[in-house]
């Protein structure tokens, strides 16, 4: 007498084909919740064995759940899988014992070694696999060719190796191998490949929305999602999952990462982990820093890499971080550039960005950093859990700059990566609405500051942009200076946005801190 129950993913996974089946056996088995989802409550009792029929079984793994239990299936499907019980059920009923017998692996998991060679180049061996499998997600290898990697077949497995890309599109029926559809959507899409995936109806009633999934790059708990994602060296907002399938996988993903390059690399993952505090990863709906710090007590590595959703990393940043960046800092301050389209809201910001950004940097070379932008930065996972209670979890907003002021005000180091490969970037907000509450939501933590030269540095450029309202002559000193910096970080700003932001720049700043303070819920 037993419940069954899972996750919240999992009573999202119909199974009322499976028990209607098994009913039909005799089984008594009562939904406690949703008809047709778990959980449900299962009275064991002996089944009479009979014939079921399931024209259109959602997934293959209700007929081999069937026919495990010696039940005979009238289906009108046909599956890799299903022949794959169908076959083993066989051997062993004709076995007068069960022997030791050398298990073949896993073709699906093979999925993220291909993908892996596929996008950072190399060669392997992977052991165990074999050509005239029964299992369909040996497919791989034939639908891997196009994108580059090539297979050769031995006693031992397969070797895998980089080789030339075969066209610029990709068609796949992944009706049989849904599992393979993480890898080579990832793969494609980091490839610039077009897919055109057929069959994915499937996909939707995984661990995840795997269609959702790949497209907004986020786990959503999924082990195959995770696997791809760290594949690509891409942001991966969750790896424990992956021990559901594959428990070795990120050990030996850093093997093959620090054999593949020289004595002077550190393995990425393995120094660092990379956290994304997406919306909805916060189940107690208490904000982006709560997120933050569940996230990163739940991290193992020495350091994390804090990247906001809305961010895309630069293609670079896929390789690992080289010894020489990493060093012994504390928190590490990345660049970020704004893009946008061509109106004249977005030009502006992304005039103001570039400006913001070259501060940002030349501070932090000098060793007196006064800003950071908690979308790309690198910091001691131990340093950042110490600075917890000094991040004002009250106030909506200031993670980061409330973090440089704990690290500074406790003598930590602080230091900068201002390197284009590891610059992200991030769009600028279209809607002049949003962009106002973004402001206006910055401009209410500046009351919080402490530190010295941060607020020294804020009251400096308020300051001088009341002199510039005042006497407008100012802006023949101001314009020179900021327009360096603009033209510095972002060459492609021109002159006109530049001067039109200048001009506009200390009536707009005001109205940012008059509604900053006056409206808290910004």
């Amino acid at each position: 007498d037993v419940v069954l129950d899972g996750c919240e993913r999992l009573r999202q996974r119909p199974v009322g084909q499976l028990v209607d089946a098994l009913r039909l056996c005799g089984a008594q088995i009562e939904y406690m919740g949703e008809q047709g989802y778990p959980p449900v409550h299962i009275a064991g009792r002996k089944l009479a064995v009979q014939t079921v029929t399931i024209p259109r079984p959602l997934s293959p793994q209700f007929i081999s759940a069937l026919l495990l239990i010696g039940v005979s299936i009238q289906t009108d499907i046909t599956s890799p899988y299903i022949e794959m019980t169908q076959h083993l059920i066989t051997h062993y009923n004709r076995a007068l014992c069960i022997v030791n017998r050398q298990l073949e692996k896993d073709w699906s998991a093979a999925a993220f070694w291909y993908e892996y060679v596929a996008l950072h180049g190399g060669e392997m061996l992977l052991k165990g696999l074999q050509k005239d499998s029964l299992q369909g997600d040996k497919v791989v290898a034939a639908l891997f060719r196009p994108l580059g990697v090539q297979t050769d077949y031995n006693a031992d497995g397969v070797r895998i190796y980089h080789a030339e890309r075969v066209g610029d599109t990709l068609t796949v029926d992944f009706s049989a191998c849904p599992d393979l559809y993480p890898a080579i959507a990832i793969t494609c899409d980091c490839l610039h490949i077009s897919l055109q995936a057929l069959g994915t109806e499937a996909l939707a009633i995984k661990e995840s929305n795997r269609l959702l999934a790949v497209k907004e790059r986020r786990t959503y708990h999924d082990h195959r999602i995770a696997m791809a994602l760290l594949a690509a060296d891409l942001p991966c907002d969750d790896t424990d999952c992956i021990t559901k399938s594959y428990p070795a996988f990120i050990e030996q993903l850093c093997i093959v990462h620090c054999q593949s390059l020289t004595d002077t690399v550190h393995c990425a993952l393995s120094t660092v982990n990379r956290i994304i505090p997406r919306r909805g990863i916060n189940d107690d709906n208490k904000g982006k820093k709560y997120a933050l710090h569940k996230l990163i007590s739940a991290a193992t590595a020495e350091y994390v890499w804090l990247m906001d959703d809305d961010i895309t990393p630069a293609p670079a940043s896929q390789s690992p971080i080289l010894h020489s960046l990493i060093g012994d800092a504390d928190l590490y301050i990345l660049p970020i550039q704004m893009v946008g389209g061509d109106s004249l809201l977005e030009r502006l910001q992304i005039a103001e960005y570039a400006a913001i950004q070259e501060v940002t940097m030349r501070t932090a070379k000098r060793g007196k950093a006064v800003m950071c932008s908690g979308a790309n930065l690198i910091v001691r996972r131990e340093r950042w859990l110490e600075s917890y209670p000094d991040l004002h979890v009250d106030i909506p907003s200031g993670d980061d700059m409330f973090l440089l002021e704990s690290f500074r005000r406790r003598n930590l180091r602080i230091a900068c990566i201002d390197d284009p490969a590891y610059t992200a970037t991030v769009s600028a907000i279209p809607s002049w609405s949003a962009f106002w509450r973004q402001r206006m939501r910055w401009a209410g933590k500046a009351p919080h500051y402490r530190d010295r030269i941060i607020v020294r540095y804020g009251v400096g450029v308020l300051l001088a942009n009341i002199l510039q309202l005042l006497c407008p002559v100012v802006i023949l000193i101001k314009f020179p200076i900021e327009y360096r910096l603009i033209k510095k970080r972002d060459p492609e700003v021109s002159f006109f946005i530049a001067l039109l932001l200048e001009i506009i720049y200390p009536l707009y700043m005001l109205l940012c801190i008059l509604g900053g303070l006056c409206r808290k819920g910004w």
